[in-house]
């Protein structure tokens, strides 16, 4: 099987995406696929004999979220800066140990990944799901230089999981 790679940067770790619309459903006939790099999040287009293997009409989610570690300061001008942590992440959002926030929530805050010397702030990330331990948050704006630091601990994640390219689904 091909490996695939972004158009854009060059990775093969891309992951085929939903559908947006009849036309692609109709494209999926042909093996015609959308697909969503991990690292850089092009949408993309491409030929792949194997996508209808790998769709992902069971999962909503366009990143696969990767088991992580990592310290998170939420920055909240109405109280004390308090750290948590992050226990999944992708290039568009995580899930964070704490409680006490509800779902349509927005948060500012500041990651502290190990693998990198500078922190990943995320100026604004809004609460999607609740859970009795945890919450899951959708990133809505960061800087270019810290999408660019939040992909390379993205890549460092999918490597040293086993990640496989192009078939991660």
């Amino acid at each position: 099987m091909r490996t695939l790679h972004c158009p854009n940067c060059g990775t093969p770790f891309v992951r085929v995406a939903s559908n947006e619309g009849s036309v692609e459903r109709m494209l999926n006939r042909f093996n015609m696929f959308p697909f969503r790099c991990q690292l850089c999040t092009n949408r993309f287009r491409a030929f792949f004999s194997g996508g209808k293997l790998i769709t992902q009409a069971y999962d909503r989610r366009q990143f696969k979220r990767l088991t992580a570690s990592i310290e998170a300061q939420i920055l909240d001008e109405r109280q004390l800066p308090f750290a948590n942590r992050v226990t999944d992440i992708s290039m568009d959002g995580c899930t964070l140990l704490m409680t006490g926030f509800s779902k349509g929530t927005f948060l500012e805050l500041v990651l502290k990944p190990a693998s990198e010397l500078e922190e990943i702030r995320i100026e604004s990330a809004m609460v999607c799901s609740v859970h009795s331990s945890s919450v899951g948050l959708k990133f809505l704006e960061m800087t270019d230089p810290d999408k660019q630091r939040l992909s390379q601990v993205v890549l460092g994640l999918l490597v040293s999981q086993g990640q496989h390219p192009t078939t991660n689904a």
